[in-house]
């Protein structure tokens, strides 16, 4: 389970989904409202709690929260900018009161490219705080969005996550952020693109991070070269599909709407007090026709090519928010069963 505490954020990075939220710091869950879901979580099992937003380090309600899930057992991970972790006052305090994991999402190299991804200048303070992460968890695997602003800065990006302490470095790659009659496409870099500059590069990366580098697929496998595939298999580098096409998991915005994706804030499947109201309830509806209805209609098959694909059930044919930007049979390709 995901958990989306606050909309407000200390960065404004324009290709990030929670932009269309407008950031707004009076849009957050109470105290309360969070104890509520922790119960559902807790009656139906749920081992990780994900704490994200917005930028969950500004949740009034964190540090109480956080000593509240200890005592019950679940660990949770806070997904976040870490810039806030600078801070030397809010630093000792939240180490008093802290997640069971911080997972971190680093935006630049360098300060000019700080300041244009992300609106802030303070460079230094951001490595402080990264360099401050990695120490307190020394096997910690720092992760970015390759998307438009990235493009020729794949290495520059790996370098400075490595410089900073990282014990590795995962690549997401940028997808469609839908509201109700919008498809915001503008950061997504064109396949050519981004693999002709990873597949130049990537040797030198995997050096950098001595192995430890994984790629979070989001495009159908079948766009990059097949021995590509079969090395970043082989070296443990590559993770494909996610909760979405599993059907595994659920988001919980911050008035208790259900999600099935981030990018997706806009598009509730359900919501508490509604269609569920208790643990029981959330599985009879999470399994209910008109969800499974739901899911059936957005992972099927994006082309035909992929019915006969060898690796389908590897990648799911890709992301399903791509689809809503490009057509996937001008992107697929496939590799046939009969393929060698």
């Amino acid at each position: 389970m995901w958990l989306t505490v606050n909309r407000a954020c200390n960065f404004r990075c324009a290709w990030c989904y929670a932009a269309g939220t407008g950031y707004r710091s009076e849009n957050e869950m109470s105290l309360s409202f969070a104890i509520e879901f922790l119960k559902i979580a807790k009656d139906i099992d749920i081992k990780r709690l994900f704490i994200i937003g917005g930028e969950p380090s500004l949740w009034s309600h964190l540090l109480e929260f956080n000593d509240i899930l200890k005592s019950v057992g679940i660990k949770s991970i806070l997904v976040t900018n870490a810039f806030r972790f600078s801070d030397d006052q809010f630093w000792g305090k939240y180490i008093s009161h802290p997640n069971t994991h911080i997972g971190v999402s680093f935006k630049a190299f360098d300060h000019q490219s700080l300041l244009r991804n992300t609106g802030v200048s303070r460079f230094s303070d951001i490595t402080k705080a990264l360099q401050r992460v990695f120490e307190y968890q020394p096997n910690s695997i720092a992760s970015f969005v390759y998307s438009r602003p990235y493009i020729s800065h794949f290495l520059d990006m790996v370098n400075y996550a490595v410089d900073c302490g990282a014990f590795g470095v995962s690549v997401n790659f940028c997808s469609p952020a839908i509201q109700k009659n919008y498809v915001d496409k503008r950061f997504m870099v064109d396949a050519e693109n981004m693999v002709a500059e990873i597949m130049s590069v990537y040797e030198k990366a995997h050096d950098i991070t001595k192995g430890r580098l994984v790629f979070v697929m989001k495009h159908p496998l079948c766009i990059w070269p097949r021995d590509f595939i079969e090395v970043i298999k082989e070296r443990k580098q590559i993770s494909t599909t996610c909760h979405l096409q599993h059907q595994s998991g659920g988001i919980i915005s911050t008035d208790g709407s259900l999600l099935i994706c981030n990018s997706m804030f806009d598009c509730p499947v359900g919501r508490y007090g509604r269609d569920f109201f208790s643990a029981e309830s959330l599985v009879s509806f999470f399994s209910s026709e008109k969800v499974k209805e739901y899911f059936r209609r957005i992972t099927a098959y994006p082309s035909l090519k992929c019915r006969d694909c060898e690796i389908f059930e590897d990648c799911g044919g890709g992301c399903p928010l791509l689809w809503t930007a490009y057509s996937p049979d001008e992107v697929i390709t496939g590799w046939p069963k009969t393929m060698r």
